[in-house]
């Protein structure tokens, strides 16, 4: 089944598999409820449903547990999520007393919603993996999005992680090119605002390729790139994410510092840009996830 934040996405999971998204109804009262219908018999069948938790992040996130609420009340053997993108990721500490531990808790609405399991994509961190108690299944996007870096190498390029939370990201690219690698340390002052500190490697000279897990404001790349160039970087950089989430005036800041080119993934609607994008369907990852875990049980997919 599909969500509503990103068919195209469900659609393209379903032609890949080889079978028909399931018919759900999802709309919305006049008073802002969510109204979800399943079209389908799924009593004794495995449910996967579709549904990155982008904004409005509250609405899709309990658009994805309403859906597998009805499919559990209507006899389905196993209810799966598909969350491309799973919201409140970068929530996985407290920086100070008072505050939520906001992955947590929405690890906990997944259980309590009776899904069996749940597979995302390029999770912000690792110990959100922890916050789950039901089975989950981590997809790693980055083969895929470096197959498509790949193609579009600037020449003296350097792998920059805008921040230590990138770090390893960027070792792994780094290695498999052998080009030099360099980190901006950065201090998070708001959720859009952050200050560049300093940065490790030598970047004269060389076209910055930024790398990181995600892009919401923008602040991050922005700040990144103007410290690569107070650092004698040249200008033009190219941006490789998996979730190019891009709210607000972010790809207006991005323009503005000079972006050539934005790789990213699917796992969200691909933003439109002055600049080139490059978009890496994550498709064929989440349907191999769900023939895996179709396969080991004997409940059969409807086939389209």
């Amino acid at each position: 089944m599909i969500g509503s934040a990103h068919r195209a996405l469900g659609e393209q999971v379903a032609r890949e598999v080889g079978v028909a998204p399931a018919r759900c109804t999802i709309a919305r009262f006049p008073d802002g409820e969510i109204h979800v219908e399943l079209g389908e018999h799924v009593a004794g069948r495995d449910v996967f449903v579709v549904q990155p938790t982008i904004a409005p992040v509250g609405e899709t996130l309990l658009e994805l547990l309403l859906v597998a609420d009805a499919a559990r009340r209507a006899g389905a053997a196993r209810v799966i999520a598909l969350v491309s993108y799973f919201g409140y990721a970068r929530a996985d500490r407290r920086t100070r007393a008072g505050q939520p531990l906001a992955a947590r808790v929405a690890a906990a609405l997944f259980e309590r919603t009776l899904f069996d399991r749940v597979v995302a994509i390029d999770l912000h961190s690792a110990p959100i993996e922890g916050f789950f108690s039901i089975p989950l299944e981590h997809l790693d996007a980055v083969p895929r999005l470096a197959s498509v870096l790949e193609e579009v190498l600037p020449e003296r390029a350097v792998i920059v992680s805008p921040d230590l939370g990138a770090s390893k990201r960027a070792d792994a690219l780094a290695a498999r090119w052998r080009l030099p690698v360099a980190i901006v340390h950065k201090t998070r002052v708001s959720g859009s605002d952050v200050i560049a500190r300093e940065v490790t490697g030598d970047v004269s000279g060389r076209r910055p390729v930024i790398v990181d897990d995600m892009i919401s404001t923008g602040g991050t790349l922005v700040t990144a790139t103007e410290a690569l160039l107070a650092h004698g970087a040249l200008d033009r950089p190219v941006i490789a994410a998996t979730h190019a989430l891009c709210v607000g005036d972010s790809i207006a800041k991005l323009a503005a510092i000079g972006v050539e080119r934005l790789v990213a993934t699917d796992s969200v609607p691909p933003p439109s840009a002055p600049f080139d994008v490059r978009v890496v369907s994550v498709a064929p990852l989440l349907a191999d996830a769900v023939r895996h875990i179709a396969s080991s049980r004997d409940a059969a997919l409807p086939r389209s």
